[in-house]
């Protein structure tokens, strides 16, 4: 995986002011292990004005999408660690709320050793968070107004008085948005018949509103050794309008109106204990953790109403919990040798009452009422030992995990599911130069299906869309091989990763037609294989002008299924992600502005029977910094369109969606000392 660049040595001249991310190989404090690439974020007034997302935007190997979502190595199948945690509730809205002060370093890891959990082929980027040194009170808060309408306010603060640290945040978000969409649609009742054509064109708008309050407390034992309370809740409300016309092509197709009104709501509740102590040696820790967290009123309601007096209703009331309790231990045995073990056990719940009622539709033969409780619960144990041999350093590990799950729902079977793996790791890193590294690894991976994909039932979403859960999904098994080669050498930082992932059992949806309406259903439609690279640079271009680029080459065959039946479809396929950005000279004590232009493109992608469109997407934007700790920062957003084409035996459908120009203003008021 990503191995450790070169250690920065002492003689080199300091960062500029406008840098925030750089590159390090080594610390004091802690023994650097080889399954990933760090970056510290610089203490300076550029890095404090920027949120943990515009951070990532700076990172090579990241990519962030334009409503924030981050990926690697073009897969979103990303998980958000704080500390070596991972992060519960809504990871995007938390790190809109973490600023650069507040951050001590960034841990970048495509391919996890057997020190994480198994789940998920996307990766790992963990946050570490700085400790507060003194006394005293610091924090920021920010207010952003969008266009079409929209508000958020956030805001943190901490305050120390020796042993004792308090923190608290919070944000409140407010937001309005467009879109419309065009669909053609053609069913045929049989293999060969006469096929069923019409059009759909609707839009609406979409309200969101929500908010967030979290509070921590920590306390210094001793200068090695701290234990810490964290308190976490969020509710968020969404409400959505579309009116669509439903216009025939082909004779035996009424033409008819409706207007569908959708409803939303939810609140959470997450709660932490940790424990963290370093021990004698450099790099020794210990650290342990409890993670609890629960929902409360998750409601989901459908209304639509047709011109033709059709009418649909849907409710669905949702529960969940969790409990994660995490031992870890890292412990050097001698010169670059470190040994990790750990343990963590898991219990999830999750249930769902379901209500649906309709007259003058195709849908009236579908589950009026039904209902699911399921149970998952986790054990896991692992180790890994990182040691040198001759001029390489090698790092095996092993992760065992018992998954135990249980669905009940009415009127059904029981599904009982219980699997013990077994997931091997290797890491293997050479130095062929002072500024070169060469890192080969290995992990094998798993994705489960939810929970809630298992329900022996189907969910009515609309007039003419089902989605019907599968109680014999199996899990999806991902071999995962990289080779990554890492070049540092004073301002410029590339690397280039060239990955096969083998995946078998893979996950796709499935559709047919039952009475004229469209069912999906989530199946494990056979083997893929996925090889690419991903190239990325980080380097100044002229003055101050500096350029983050990544490109993800794909080379993806995919099991599909188009009219002729299940075939494997080999193509080609990338994506790109490129920011330039401009640094004013400072002013003083006042930091210099900063112009950012940032262009995203994903190419057309096949999924079983679903082609999605190639989009783009262009933002720019600019920060003025008022004072050393005040600034504004405007920002345009356009996205092209995007969309699909479903082809499958029985139903093929075209549909694109449009967004209007996105505008924002942010202001940001950092206080006190980090």
């Amino acid at each position: 995986m990503f191995a450790a660049p070169p250690a920065i040595s002492a003689a080199q001249p300091a960062a500029d002011q406008s840098d925030v991310i750089e590159v390090i190989g080594q610390r004091t404090d802690q023994a650097l292990k080889i399954d990933r690439r760090t970056y510290r974020v610089q203490q300076t007034p550029h890095s404090q004005q920027k949120d943990a997302i515009q951070l990532l935007r700076g990172v090579p190997a990241v990519t962030v999408s334009p409503d924030d979502a981050i990926s690697l190595l073009g897969s979103s199948s990303v998980r958000i660690f704080v500390d070596g945690r991972p992060y519960q509730g809504d990871a995007t809205q938390y790190l809109r709320t973490l600023h650069g002060g507040d951050v001590e370093r960034i841990e970048i890891i495509t391919n996890p050793s057997a020190q994480y959990s198994s789940e998920g082929t996307g990766g790992i980027i963990n946050f570490v968070l700085r400790k507060k040194q003194g006394d005293g009170l610091s924090g920021n808060v920010s207010a952003e107004a969008s266009r079409p309408r929209g508000g958020k306010l956030n805001g943190s603060v901490k305050y120390k008085n020796g042993k004792w640290t308090y923190e608290l945040s919070g944000g409140l978000e407010a937001r309005l948005s467009r879109s419309t969409y065009h669909k053609l649609r053609s069913v045929e009742a049989a293999p060969g018949g006469a096929a069923t054509i019409n059009t759909e064109d609707g839009g609406g708008p979409t309200r969101t509103t929500g908010g967030f309050a979290s509070g921590k407390i920590s306390y210094d034992i001793d200068p090695k050794t701290s234990v810490s309370a964290k308190v976490t809740g969020f509710d968020q409300r969404q409400r959505a309008i579309n009116s669509s016309a439903f216009e025939g092509v082909s004779p035996d197709f009424q033409s008819f109106s409706g207007r569908q009104r959708r409803s939303s709501s939810g609140s959470w509740l997450f709660g932490e204990l940790a424990f963290d102590h370093k021990g004698s040696k450099e790099g020794e820790t210990l650290t342990a953790s409890l993670q609890f967290g629960r929902n409360w009123r998750q409601r989901e309601i459908n209304h639509s109403s047709f011109s033709d007096g059709a009418a649909l209703f849907t409710q669905r009331l949702k529960g969940f919990t969790d409990t994660t309790a995490q031992v870890d231990w890292q412990h050097p045995t001698g010169k670059g040798q470190i040994l990790s073990l750990g343990g963590t056990w898991d219990r999830s719940t999750m249930s769902e009452d379901y209500r649906f009622e309709s007259s003058g539709t195709a849908l009236s033969g579908f589950t009026p009422v039904d209902q699911f409780s399921g149970r998952d619960d986790k054990f896991a144990a692992y180790a890994t030992f990182q040691q040198p041999v001759g001029d390489w350093t090698v790092m095996p590990g092993v992760r065992v995990e018992r998954d135990n799950r249980r669905i009940t729902s009415r009127g059904h079977p029981d599904v009982r599911i219980g699997q013990t793996d077994l997931f091997p790791t290797l890491h293997v890193d050479h130095r062929l130069t002072k500024s070169l590294d060469l890192t080969l690894s290995y992990s094998k991976r798993i994705d489960r299906p939810p929970l809630n994909e298992l329900r022996p039932y189907e969910i009515v979403q609309d007039v003419l869309t089902v989605k019907r859960g599968n109680p014999l999904l199996k899990n999806q098994a991902t071999d995962a091989y990289e080779i990554n080669l890492h070049y540092h050498r004073n301002k410029v930082d590339a690397g280039v990763i060239i990955y096969d992932r083998e995946t078998s059992h893979l996950f796709s949806s499935d559709y047919s037609v039952v009475n004229g309406v469209n069912v999906s259903m989530l199946v494990n439609a056979g083997h893929s294989r996925d090889r690419g690279a991903e190239i990325d640079i980080s380097t100044p271009l002229i003055g101050r002008v500096k350029l983050n680029a990544t490109v993800n080459l794909f080379d993806q065959q995919m099991p599909t299924r188009a009219l002729g039946g299940r075939q494997s479809d080999e193509r080609f396929r990338y994506t790109t992600d490129a920011t330039i950005q401009w640094t004013g000279p400072d002013r003083g004590k006042r930091p210099g502005d900063v112009a950012q232009l940032q262009w995203i493109y994903s190419s057309p992608e096949t999924d079983f029977e679903l082609h999605s469109f190639a989009w783009n997407w262009l933002s720019l934007s600019y920060t003025h910094s008022f004072t050393q700790t005040l600034s504004l920062t405007g920002t345009a957003n356009y996205v092209s369109r995007s969309g699909h084409r479903l082809i499958a035996p029985l139903v093929q459908e075209y549909y694109a969606e449009r967004r209007p120009v996105e505008f924002k203003l942010k202001l940001l008021k950092t206080f006190g000392k980090p």
